[in-house]
């Protein structure tokens, strides 16, 4: 069971704080080596994430050096023989992540080290579990990710099988630099409590900080505001915003949708990002294909359309954050959805949406958003609320400090070195 260290790091990620607001580092600017797979300038990597981390440190004084795409064209290799072998045993899932095996991570070991050897650092940063597992350095490392190994194979297998193999390499990989580092960051209290419970982290070097809304600029409580006031109900408008439709929930999505249509209510569902597998859609179904968010044109049509709705309908069935949710909260659009994996995080109940169970019917959500669509003050109370949320404790001005104020306690902490690590020869 986890101790009531850990209970007491998920109250303060809850209630806001961290647990450096009574003791702040000294004086000097913390110099972080940032290093991941990924290209930490590009917007489209990990939903925005990997980028907009990177320049919310950097907002708080922090020094990044910035290790990106490591050993991508081994990575790529990999990948084609990963598909190529599935394809032979004609078992292995599509999921499966190349870079989780020992051989990758002794070459993103090789590469930070080298790094290393030619630029100082204070503390060593991933936004993955992956690149530390094998590193053998001085200095602490620090890994804020959205899951765990398990988390992510129970949350996006769909009940298809893993290699045994990769799945021994893949725990095994996590439970070392679980390990091996100062600090386990993860964004929702459900990653966090699968890296006590499942790998044995200690609770004392496990936090939470959720995601931030992935917007270049703050929304002001005066703009929402008005684009609340202008919303009225005349026509209710409902946002499906997502590129998976079965995942996300868009089955459940149309069926709310109907049964509020077939009430007599005037409705839209707007869906963004993917083509339903559904033949002739209703009339009061409009859908826009994946919009690029590195584009102005594709930012701009997702604010327009945020602005707009009354709801971003969202049943996923599963997720492990949800960074739509902070951006709906930023715009003032309570979420409805699943209380499922570490959305219960991203959405607090009655404060930036509604949760509701997965064995809820559609009738469930249709009732509740018709009896807020039908009360303007109790919506506008409960949209308000959403705005509120993502100004406290769902942007990234506020998560970057708190980021920041965890990397200097890591440097305090220093550098682990376990006594007995978990090894496991490379392939």
């Amino acid at each position: 069971m986890p101790s009531p260290t850990y209970h007491r790091s998920l109250q303060a990620a809850h209630s806001g704080a961290t647990t450096l607001n009574d003791e702040r580092s000294s004086p000097g600017t913390l110099r972080v080596t940032y290093a991941t797979q990924h290209d930490p300038h590009d917007v489209t990597e990990w939903s925005g994430s990997i980028m907009f981390v990177r320049k919310a440190l950097e907002q708080q004084g922090v020094r990044m050096d910035v290790l990106g795409r490591l050993q991508r064209n081994r990575v790529l290799a990999s990948r084609i023989l990963s598909r190529l072998s599935g394809l032979v045993r004609g078992g292995m899932n599509p999921l499966t992540d190349p870079t989780r095996t020992p051989a990758m991570a002794h070459h993103f070991a090789r590469s930070i080290e080298q790094h290393l050897k030619a630029r100082p650092t204070d503390v060593l940063f991933a936004p993955s579990s992956i690149p530390l597992a094998k590193v053998r350095c001085d200095v602490p490392m620090v890994f804020y990710t959205d899951a765990t190994f398990s988390g992510l194979i129970d949350t996006y297998s769909d009940g298809r099988p893993f290699p045994k193999g990769y799945l021994e390499q893949g725990h095994a990989l996590e439970r070392e630099a679980l390990q091996r580092c100062s600090l386990a960051i993860y964004s929702s209290e459900w990653a966090a409590r699968s890296a006590v419970e499942e790998y044995g982290a200690d609770p004392d070097r496990v936090r939470v900080v959720p995601f931030g809304a992935n917007m270049e600029r703050a929304t002001e409580h005066a703009a929402v505001a008005a684009d609340i006031a202008t919303r009225g109900n005349d026509r209710l408008e409902l946002l499906f915003l997502g590129v998976a439709w079965e995942r996300k929930g868009g089955p459940k999505a149309l069926e709310v949708a109907r049964l509020l249509h077939d009430r007599g209510v005037p409705v839209r569902l707007r869906i963004i990002g993917c083509v339903p597998p559904v033949r002739d859609l209703p009339a009061y179904v409009e859908v826009t294909p994946f919009v690029a968010k590195s584009t102005p044109e594709g930012r701009a049509l997702l604010t327009n359309a945020m602005r707009k709705a009354h709801f971003l309908l969202l049943p996923t069935l599963a997720e492990c954050f949800g960074i739509v949710f902070a951006e709906a909260s930023a715009f003032g659009v309570p979420s409805i959805t699943h209380a499922v994996g570490g959305v219960p995080t991203a959405v607090h109940h009655d404060r930036n949406g509604l949760l509701f169970g997965l064995d809820e019917p559609a009738s469930a959500m249709a009732d509740r958003i018709l009896s807020l669509f039908g009360d303007e003050r109790a919506y506008r109370e409960l949209a308000l609320s959403a705005h509120a949320e993502y100004s406290e404790r769902l942007n990234w001005r506020v998560n970057g400090a708190r980021l920041a104020d965890l990397l200097r306690e890591a440097a305090r902490r220093g550098a682990v070195h376990p006594a007995h690590p978990v090894e496991m020869a490379a392939h």
